[in-house]
């Protein structure tokens, strides 16, 4: 298998996060404390499983999904969409050539970002399963009008459907949304032009969304986004529906009394495909 290409790099203060497996004190004495990390988007390989099953995960929260079989399928179009990891700033090709060597098994994910045909691979088990569980959710929770959408454009093999995935490790800031969107963008449209089935009349996109719960306090937010970019996304979509996945430990901690309190939701967004490169160019303005 070839190395491991370059993409745009983004480079920003990181609140490094501590392992999993740390305890509580190694995790206090690392809050606020900021480095400079640089960040590299490389194509999904197999050594990235388990970092791309957790974030998946993480958005599914609250269906009923396949996550070990819709990693599989991440890896194996890694010709579109990007793993992001941690890469040594001042690495040179000598440093570069030895890593790969040594293999990725070590290198945490950080991020994923890419896109599943929700239409050409309807037949495969763990996408057939996806669809069936957005449907239901948005049955159940969603209006009638929006579930008569999604039953009519995910019914609908002329016209594809994409889940656009991009996830990636809670402190990480918007600004890192930028370089892989854009990167994802372009490989959609080279995979367009070598016919791959890329062409989307449609993407869905579920966000992480927070909701101040009834005893509002004052000066707080009412609505909080795990992905903040994805608040100017939304503006821009045809149709949403969301739910409720209380235990979300994604924003797990101890709560003080007179903090507020958060009930964690799922907001699946229907966007128009063709409108990408404009929804792109918003979220740009709003987060740079």
């Amino acid at each position: 298998m070839p190395g491991p290409f370059k993409k745009p790099r983004a480079v920003f203060p990181l609140e490094e996060q501590a392992p999993e497996d740390s305890d509580e004190e190694m995790q206090d004495e690392m809050i606020g404390q900021s480095v400079n990390v640089d960040f590299e988007g490389f194509p999904a390989n197999d050594a990235d499983f388990h970092g791309i099953k957790r974030l998946l995960q993480q958005c599914f929260r609250g269906l009923e999904v396949d996550a070990s079989g819709l990693t599989d399928t991440i890896i194996s179009q890694n010709y579109v969409g990007s793993v992001i990891k941690q890469v040594d700033a001042e690495e040179d090709d000598d440093d570069e050539e030895e890593e790969e060597e040594m293999g990725d098994d070590e290198q945490q994910v950080f991020g994923v970002t890419t896109v599943i045909n929700l239409t050409a691979r309807k037949d495969e088990e763990c996408v057939a399963g996806l669809r069936t569980a957005l449907v239901e959710r948005c049955s159940s929770s969603g209006p009638d009008s929006t579930t008569a959408l999604l039953r009519d454009i995910l019914g609908n093999e002329s016209k594809h459907v994409g889940l656009l995935l991009s996830e990636r490790l809670v402190n990480l800031p918007p600004q890192f949304a930028i370089p892989v969107f854009d990167c994802l963008r372009k490989e959609i449209n080279e995979a367009k032009k070598k016919k791959m089935p890329y062409d989307f009349a449609y993407l869905l996109l579920i966000s992480k969304v927070y909701k101040l719960e009834k005893k509002k306090k004052k000066g707080a937010e009412t609505e909080l986004w795990g992905n903040p970019e994805e608040e100017v996304i939304a503006e821009e979509s045809t149709a949403s529906f969301e739910y409720n996945v209380k235990g979300d430990s994604t924003m797990s901690g101890e709560w003080d009394e007179d903090d507020p309190q958060y009930t964690p939701f799922r907001r699946v967004l229907v966007l128009e495909a063709a409108r990408l490169p404009e929804i792109i160019a918003k979220v740009k303005q709003a987060v740079q």
